[in-house]
């Protein structure tokens, strides 16, 4: 049996962090992020919508800045472990706790004192209207 090409391999999976560069999502690295929420981000006919599953967090555990010069929608929050047994034997331990923090690029510009946020049944939803330029009215130019 043949061994799988390592270098073919280690670059195939290093592709996947420029996806999701190139998809708008950059990853914080560090000590202060533990581990990245899934994120969808799609846009509708008036707005940008950033979906994120954050289930077993409070709402005012989630901090949401909008850095509207620069594009940058900034998600952060801490999800603690729940329980009160001071001494567990776990079998499995799949669902990640501490902090994180996603930086979305937002691909077009948006109004953000407009954004709304919601955070129900496990998902955070954030919608930012799209920023629309004004119609040009036709004027006059006086001639000199």
């Amino acid at each position: 049996m043949r061994r799988p090409n390592r270098k073919l391999l280690i670059n195939f999976v290093s592709g996947f962090d420029g996806m999701k560069r190139d998809a708008g999502l950059e990853r914080q690295t560090g000590p202060e992020t533990t581990f990245e929420p899934p994120t969808d981000i799609y846009e509708t006919s008036d707005s940008i919508v950033v979906r994120m599953e954050i289930a077993g967090m409070a709402a005012d555990a989630i901090d949401l800045s909008i850095d509207e010069p620069r594009g940058r929608l900034t998600i952060s929050g801490c999800r603690v472990e729940g329980g009160e047994e001071a001494r567990r034997r776990y079998y499995a331990l799949e669902i990640a706790s501490g902090p994180f923090t996603r930086v979305v690029q937002l691909a077009r510009p948006v109004v953000a004192e407009n954004a709304v946020a919601a955070y129900e049944n496990g998902f955070l939803v954030v919608r930012l209207p799209l920023r629309t330029e004004e119609p040009r009215q036709p004027r006059s130019v006086p001639i000199q």
